[in-house]
């Protein structure tokens, strides 16, 4: 599932192109992703309207538009998004088509159709789309510090890892950047978070923040369906040092990089460089 990098990257890629523009018409060609979806509704909140911005939250790429109403995003583990001519013939998942003002149609893809569309009022807060609820700090804001991260992990015995994939507590970490996160901090995923000092908080927050913005830097990482909106694959991929080299040498000490399973999810570390301490 795209991560926060790949979200941003996207939004970014929106944002040159959609700011600005006009939505003429949405039109769905199919009655639901995750979730059901409404051609009505979509259209009876973003019709005539202007889109005024393209922001992110964790995982999620934000549309706000100027009637005071936004769209959600969340591309799931198959979703993208393009600009093309109005008159191009649909490809066949493409589910969504938001004709624009210039004769330009902003689309969402998605073979799989995991992923997540839906329009809603940011001010109504007792119905905002559920990957807004109850999210944690964005990664690069000044509330995720060391001393927050401490302050929460000190009284829990979880896994450092599914404590980075609780978006509860970090915004837009997924599978792929916690174990690159805990590689280079050298710590072992399975080290319950309770036992980190706040030093180890500190290497993780120093961590995240560089590995995420390098990724957003490359593009984000494509492991198997993730494009931009020039359909481009994300280069970062290209930077992994233990995700999805289970068997491979550790580029650091040469030692084997193993796979295990930490919350229903494939975790890669290296045994030496990430020695669990208890």
């Amino acid at each position: 599932m795209p991560e926060l990098p790949e979200a941003e990257t996207i939004a970014a890629g929106l944002r040159k192109c959609l700011v600005g523009k006009k939505i003429n018409k949405v039109v769905c060609r199919t009655k639901s992703l995750r979730r059901p979806l409404s051609q009505k509704k979509l259209n009876n909140d973003c019709k005539n309207t202007t889109i005024t911005s393209v922001t992110r939250r964790g995982k999620a790429i934000i549309i706000e538009l100027s009637n005071e109403k936004s769209i959600i995003i969340q591309l799931g583990m198959t979703g993208s998004c393009r600009l093309c001519p109005t008159k191009e013939k649909p490809r066949k998942h493409e589910h969504i088509l938001f004709n624009l003002s210039g004769n330009k149609s902003w689309r969402y893809e998605d073979p799989r159709r995991f992923g997540m569309v839906e329009s809603y009022s940011p001010n109504n807060k007792e119905n905002l789309p559920i990957f807004l609820i109850n999210v944690g700090p964005e990664p690069f804001s000044n509330d995720f510090s060391a001393k927050y991260l401490f302050n929460l992990t000190k009284k829990r015995k979880s896994k450092i890892k599914e404590i980075l994939l609780n978006q509860k507590i970090v915004a837009g970490i997924g599978n792929i950047y916690a174990s690159e996160i805990l590689f280079r901090a050298k710590i072992n995923p399975s080290r319950p978070a309770n036992s980190l000092s706040l030093p180890d908080c500190r290497k993780l927050v120093k961590y995240t923040v560089i590995i995420l913005q390098d990724a957003i830097n490359a593009g984000g990482t494509t492991i198997s369906d993730y494009k931009d909106v020039n359909g481009d694959e994300g280069k970062f991929t290209r930077e992994l040092l233990v995700y999805g080299r289970a068997g491979e040498q550790c580029t650091k000490c040469k030692t084997i990089i193993v796979l295990t399973t930490i919350g229903g999810r494939s975790t890669f570390h290296c045994p030496k460089c990430q020695k669990l301490f208890t």
